[in-house]
């Protein structure tokens, strides 16, 4: 069985899946119009602009969380952290260091796992950038690069 393939945790408190069992997380009932609640009309627009490139990607989780809203396949490949007026704050997980001018911060968590953080400040910045960055996050999200690994090393044994 590949890691892809493995089912996932449920947490027996909030029923949230992730990847590994006990995964910490912030465990409670969190719901999108909790986070949009209070928000303005324009803010409310540029993540649902957001969440349609996110949905472009293929089928997606919702994994609403007290401070963020995550998008999960398997496991989270995206999320808006921070949601004003001025902007919309998320990041993309990726397996390797993208350069963009774009990127506020990027933080390597492991050599194959890259956090990217930018911020989308009007519904013009939602383009062909951060949907390539979203479609190639959501394969990290997939697992797809455990499946491919684990194929080209089986690959090099024959």
């Amino acid at each position: 069985m590949t890691s892809s393939a493995r089912p996932l945790w449920r947490c027996p408190e909030c029923a949230r899946e992730f990847v590994m069992p006990n995964m910490p997380h912030s465990c409670g009932q969190f719901s999108v119009e909790q986070f949009l609640e209070g928000k303005s009309a324009y803010a409310v627009q540029l993540y649902d602009r957001f969440s349609e490139l996110v949905h472009a990607c293929g089928p997606v989780k919702i994994a609403p969380a007290k401070t963020r809203i995550g998008f999960q396949v398997r496991m989270i490949f995206a999320a808006v952290n921070r949601l004003t007026d001025r902007g919309l704050r998320a990041h993309v997980v990726l397996t390797r260091r993208l350069e963009n001018p774009r990127f506020t911060r990027i933080e390597m968590m492991t050599p194959k796992c890259y956090v990217h953080h930018f911020t989308l400040q009007s519904l013009d910045d939602c383009n062909g950038d951060v949907q390539s960055w979203l479609c190639e996050a959501y394969k990290v999200g997939s697992q797809e690069h455990l499946s491919e690994a684990l194929h080209k090393k089986s690959r090099s044994r024959q």
